[in-house]
């Protein structure tokens, strides 16, 4: 889903909805988000957590497998993110294939099902392959609620956070880390802090690397 990332500008003009419809062309039809859940989940503040994953490589590794095999990963996937999601009080706003955007209400629940995804994932490689890695990106801020759709400057902050991560690798941005600040749990998980270049986006920006691993 490298179209995803390399839309996030289009994200932050025009909303998630049409970065997405326009970097995919056989999308045929997006659900729409449910503007009243997002509502809801956004603190007084409005702002949310916002997560983005996908599943590094996917098309070669759909090409490699083979269409029948490969949806049967999608399907592992799907429930994995799904199950996550719920536990963790989440929404999927919108998915496409291996993509997944996701909103929570606080980081710490992003963070924990982020780290829930990753672990389940890793369970299931024996029968689904060594090669299949799921990367994601999670970013906290305010966003726009417009025509059943969200967007705005961290929408877009979020997806080029994850376009940086490789598989397997869940990446958080400085919000992130200051949100998870006083978390006995995830505080610990927080490594490698680090300054970057976000394209499409002005300034240095931080981001850190949540280690999920056991």
């Amino acid at each position: 889903m490298k179209a995803m990332w390399e839309t996030a500008a289009l994200v932050r003009d025009k909303g998630v909805s049409a970065a997405l419809r326009s970097s995919m062309n056989d999308v045929a039809t997006w659900a729409d988000v449910e503007r009243s859940v997002l509502v809801e989940l956004a603190g007084v503040d409005g702002c949310v957590a916002i997560v983005f994953s996908d599943i590094e490589g996917s098309t070669a590794l759909n090409d490699k497998m083979g269409d029948r095999a490969w949806n049967a990963v999608l399907k592992d996937h799907e429930r994995v993110v799904a199950r996550q999601v719920a536990r963790h009080h989440g929404h999927i706003v919108k998915n496409q294939g291996d993509g997944y955007m996701m909103a929570f209400a606080q980081a710490s629940q992003a963070a924990r099902c982020a780290i829930g995804i990753e672990r389940a994932m890793v369970k299931k490689l024996l029968r689904l392959g060594p090669n299949i890695q799921v990367r994601m990106g999670i970013h906290y801020g305010s966003v726009v609620h417009r025509d059943n759709d969200i967007f705005g400057r961290n929408v877009a902050l979020a997806a080029r956070v994850a376009a940086l991560a490789d598989g397997g690798e869940v990446l958080i941005s400085g919000a992130v880390v200051d949100q998870l600040e006083g978390d006995d749990e995830l505080d610990l998980m927080v490594t490698d802090v680090r300054s970057v270049e976000l394209r499409g986006l002005s300034g240095e920006h931080l981001i850190a690397t949540l280690d999920w691993q056991d």
